[in-house]
């Protein structure tokens, strides 16, 4: 993560309308791209990160999923498994790693909104944090991860949601998971 990281703002449509770095998004609130992955592992209980004190967004809350802000040109699906490698330490290739699509999800202030290309990320695997981003991980089942909605980020929260969503309608999960 580097503020002057470049971001692109999209409109509702998902095309480009500038490219800036990362700080003026955050400053601005501007409307931008970002991957969210639920990664599941074989007893069906969701990776919960605990953001570091340093992050430019949310700092020291809960993240529901793995993921972050697409970079100036990435396509979403490599910035979902660079994300994964990054904070994790995971490499998508060797789980059930499947897309599930977008949507868009408005900022919790009402003003603006981010583009989230949702993934679901399954398996069996060992994890190792990014100490910069992430301060700990936690392994909880859907209902323990629903009891601490009001302590996450709340697009991640409501991208979490979509993404089970998305799986149970897809045959990806039982809906005894959720």
């Amino acid at each position: 993560m580097s503020a002057t990281e470049l971001v692109d703002i999209v409109n509702q449509s998902d095309e480009v309308v500038a490219v800036v770095p990362r700080q003026v998004m955050r400053q601005n609130v501007l409307p931008h791209r970002a991957s969210y992955i639920v990664v599941m592992d074989a007893n069906n209980r969701i990776l919960v990160e605990i953001r570091t004190l340093s992050k430019d967004y949310a700092p020291g809350l809960f993240d529901a999923c793995v993921g972050g802000v697409v970079q100036s040109g990435e396509d979403p699906i490599l910035s979902a498994e660079r994300e994964l490698k990054e904070e994790i330490g995971v490499d998508s290739s060797l789980i059930d790693f499947t897309s599930l699509g977008k949507i868009i999800i408005p900022y919790q202030s009402g003003k603006g909104f981010v583009i989230g290309y949702l993934f679901l990320a399954r398996g069996d695997f060992i994890s190792i944090r990014q100490h910069s981003e992430v301060s700990g991980i936690m392994l909880l089942n859907t209902e323990e991860l629903d009891k601490l909605k009001s302590s996450c980020t709340y697009d991640s929260f409501i991208a979490y949601q979509e993404i089970l969503h998305r799986a149970h309608e897809s045959g990806l999960i039982a809906s005894e998971h959720f």
